[in-house]
């Protein structure tokens, strides 16, 4: 079975392994696709480019993900049952071969609102982003039935979040890329979703520039500039510069909830009443529906605005029914905010009730911002300077502007 899994390793990345520089390719695709490092050398032996040895165990593993299955085992047990690697197979050999319009239309004909295919349709293109075929890409995206309106917002979710990682290693000056950049379907879908706060320093700002300098969309352009002014707020930038964000009745909660997260940023010292008049507006069933709170969550705790940390937990409905994955996400980011608050109260009883149940892996696109909080309130519970090592590492990659030594120390006093 050794065989089979090289076999199938060659077709997916669609080039034999034959020599050193196969061997770093394949290393390198490994480490962006799945965020495992193994080394080219390890690969050359196990692809016979030098002498063979037994493979370990680490090296069966990983080969095994990086081809979609849980561990070797689970490759040994089920790889005779999955024909659809007959299907998957096919696909890749259209990619390698060229065969856009082929890829474009089997995708137009199985594009459907289950997630089975939304999985398959992922997997294509992450493969393209990976070798770079941005104009397919944008050929998938112009496809009709890629229009947001078509999934539901978990899909939606699922596609932006999966997608969103690789944009990390593109090369973001490609000029097919920022033609992909362009499309509506592809801003709705991915850019919107995976809002990478953590590489506000590096690429994501300057794709957002390009979208606001490009877009006429009101809702893309509103969203731009709430990014846009986040990205002043972290390198502190003077107030008066920032954008003002004008609501419209159409756009989606979240959006929203960002456009009145600006009143944080500005340290609006009227904000608990303008909160109050918010809530109002949006109140269902007696109690506002947790989307509409999302990034004035996130925001309180930036700006560490306590205060209206406790109006929001206060006012949202403890969650219960998770019938969409995405509400699991947003109670997720509330739980968060409320370990943050009691930390700060010394409310240990809830705080460890909270950590308990917390899962910071399920921040996405804002792990590594939950990461550096995490770290402080820990340090906070500790008083161990292990925790400001972590943190320092980490905010040196986020943002060593806005997060220093002084914003560790003094932020819950």
């Amino acid at each position: 079975m050794e065989n089979k899994l090289r076999e199938i390793t060659e077709v997916k990345i669609g080039f034999k392994i034959k020599s050193l520089k196969d061997s770093k390719r394949l290393s390198q695709i490994i480490a962006k696709e799945n965020d495992i490092a193994i080394s080219y050398n390890t690969i050359r032996r196990f692809f016979g480019v030098v002498k063979n040895v037994q493979a370990s165990n680490f090296t069966l593993d990983t080969l095994s993900r990086f081809n979609s299955f849980e561990s070797y085992s689970d490759f040994l047990i089920n790889y005779k049952l999955r024909n659809k690697w007959r299907q998957e197979f096919e696909i890749s050999k259209i990619i390698h071969n060229g065969e856009e319009d082929r890829l474009v239309e089997y995708i137009e004909s199985n594009l459907s609102l289950t997630k089975s295919f939304n999985l398959k349709l992922i997997q294509i293109i992450r493969e393209l982003l990976l070798i770079g075929n941005f104009n397919l890409i944008r050929k998938i995206f112009e496809l009709k039935k890629m229009n947001v309106q078509n999934f539901n917002y978990d899909g939606q979710v699922l596609i932006g979040m999966s997608i969103g990682y690789l944009i990390r290693v593109v090369n973001i000056k490609n000029k097919a890329f920022n033609q992909l950049l362009l499309n509506e379907n592809f801003q709705d879908l991915v850019i919107t979703i995976f809002v990478d706060y953590a590489s506000l320093k590096t690429y994501y700002s300057k794709i957002i520039k390009t979208i606001y300098k490009n877009s006429s969309r009101k809702n893309v352009r509103v969203f731009c500039e709430g990014i846009l002014n986040l990205n002043l707020f972290f390198n502190k930038k003077n107030k008066h510069s920032y954008y003002t964000l004008k609501d419209e009745d159409e756009f989606h909660p979240i959006l929203k909830s960002r456009i009145f997260a600006q009143n944080l940023l500005i340290e609006d010292s009227n904000v608990i009443f303008k909160l109050n008049n918010y809530y109002q507006k949006y109140l269902l069933d007696g109690f506002i529906p947790i989307e509409y709170l999302f990034e004035i969550n996130f925001t309180s705790i930036l700006t560490r605005n306590f205060e209206v940390m406790k109006w929001i937990i206060e006012k949202i409905k403890p969650e219960t029914d998770y019938t969409f994955f995405y509400k699991f996400e947003h109670y997720n980011n509330f739980l968060f905010m409320k370990l943050i608050y009691y930390t700060k109260v010394n409310d240990h009883e809830k705080i460890v009730s909270i950590d308990k149940n917390l899962t910071i892996e399920r921040f996405k696109s804002y792990e590594d911002m939950a990461l550096l909080y995490h770290n402080i309130c820990k340090y906070r519970w500790t008083n161990d300077d292990k925790f400001f090592a972590v943190y320092m590492k980490i905010a040196k990659r986020v943002n060593p502007i806005f997060f220093t030594k002084k914003y560790f120390f003094d932020y819950f006093n």
